[in-house]
């Protein structure tokens, strides 16, 4: 459930768009959202595991199956070890899909997404629609066939995204040419209006519209949209890749120059971080149970509502945390790259402080053995 959640929020944000502007085919969108599952499973397994946990022992304590079992003997402890032992198996699961499979699945997906704009280039100009992918243009088509085009509208923007040039032309076409990997838009029997550099948006400084009867405006994909080749991020390295960041940088703090020590320096740390937060991640499962068991039992709820709401609210603080540590990127000096393992520390020891009292119970209400009094 947590994963689906969360793949339909990355699906509207990611290609739902590419989809609606038949920019992609069916088949090529449940295979990019085939490579989004991995990292999904990154943040769904421990809310998962987490609920899972609250939901069973809940309502084994509303129906007074752990009070049975503890008056037989058997501790938290105990009683909890097949939990723990699942939650071990799914830690191991975790990170091996955030060193390996995720950061594989998602290098995939980058660039199968990237590579549509070489294959089908033209299906960015879309008619009825207010194109805004390329940098200071904002572009409309009245009707689109192919590569011929009806009612052109185009505006070219300034840094404050104000509009210093409206083209209108009655036709025009759009080329793609391969070897510039650009595309090529060449308005036809049209006009151009210029506005005041200083003041865009006074209309009384518009200059009078000049006729043309063709024109052309270059839109190099490599500047607006980049390469399909293009630069792994930290976080979508596995582990080797990872290593093998870390080594390089520590060579080139040791033989480079001043700058270039200052930069692999900074890369290092970075690669660091990444590492140090996807082991953190990976053990998020193991925290969360630690402190959903003793949770579950003292609650006693058997509400499924009530028990997903604790978990949402635990997995929220963690994630929170977690978010706040990536933001001292940079900081070098506190150490980021150790942080993350603060909210894991936090979370296991609140669950270990829980597991004690609850397998401690309260001294003040244990009755001393041969006492107990015979009631009619």
């Amino acid at each position: 459930m947590f994963g689906f959640i969360v793949l339909v929020g990355k699906v509207i944000k990611e290609m739902l768009d590419l989809l609606a502007e038949g920019k992609m085919s069916f088949l090529v969108f449940f295979r990019l959202v085939q490579l989004l599952l991995p990292e999904l499973l990154v943040y769904a397994l421990p809310i998962g595991v987490l609920t899972g946990v609250l939901l069973t022992m809940g309502r084994m304590s509303a129906e007074n199956e752990v009070t049975a079992l503890r008056s037989s003997g058997m501790g938290i402890f105990r009683l909890s070890s097949s939990v723990i032992i699942f939650a071990i198996l799914c830690t191991l699961a975790s990170l091996v899909v955030n060193f390996y499979y995720g950061p594989r699945a998602m290098t995939a997906f980058r660039q199968e997404k990237e590579a549509i704009i070489q294959k089908n280039p033209l299906s960015f100009i879309q008619e009825k629609t207010f194109v805004k992918g390329f940098s200071g243009l904002v572009i409309y088509v009245g009707e689109k066939n192919g590569d011929e085009l009806k009612d052109l509208w185009i505006w070219e923007l300034d840094d404050e995204n104000r509009a210093k040039r409206f083209t209108r032309a009655e036709s025009g076409e759009v080329k793609f040419y391969q070897d510039q990997n650009a595309l090529v838009l060449v308005p036809y029997r049209g006009a151009f209006e210029a506005r005041d550099p200083d003041a865009p948006e006074d209309f009384l400084k518009v200059t009078a519209a000049l006729s043309f009867e063709s024109t052309s405006i270059i839109l190099p994909l490599d500047r607006y949209f980049g390469r399909v080749t293009f630069q792994k991020k930290l976080k979508w390295m596995t582990f080797k890749e990872l290593q093998d960041v870390k080594t390089d940088a520590m060579a080139q703090m040791e033989t480079g120059t001043a700058e270039e020590r200052a930069e692999a320096e900074d890369r290092f740390f970075k690669a660091k971080m990444a590492f140090h937060e996807k082991f953190a991640m990976g053990f998020s499962v193991i925290s969360f149970t630690l402190i959903g068991v003793p949770l579950g039992i003292r609650s006693s709820r058997k509400e499924t509502s009530a028990n997903l709401f604790l978990a949402l609210g635990l997995a929220l603080g963690y994630y929170v945390l977690m978010m706040a540590i990536s933001w001292m990127d940079g900081m070098n000096q506190y150490r980021p790259d150790l942080l993350f393992w603060a909210p894991n520390f936090l979370y296991q020891g609140i669950g270990f402080w829980l597991f004690f009292r609850s397998d401690r119970g309260k001294k003040s209400s244990d009755v001393p053995a041969g006492t107990e009094t015979a009631r009619p």
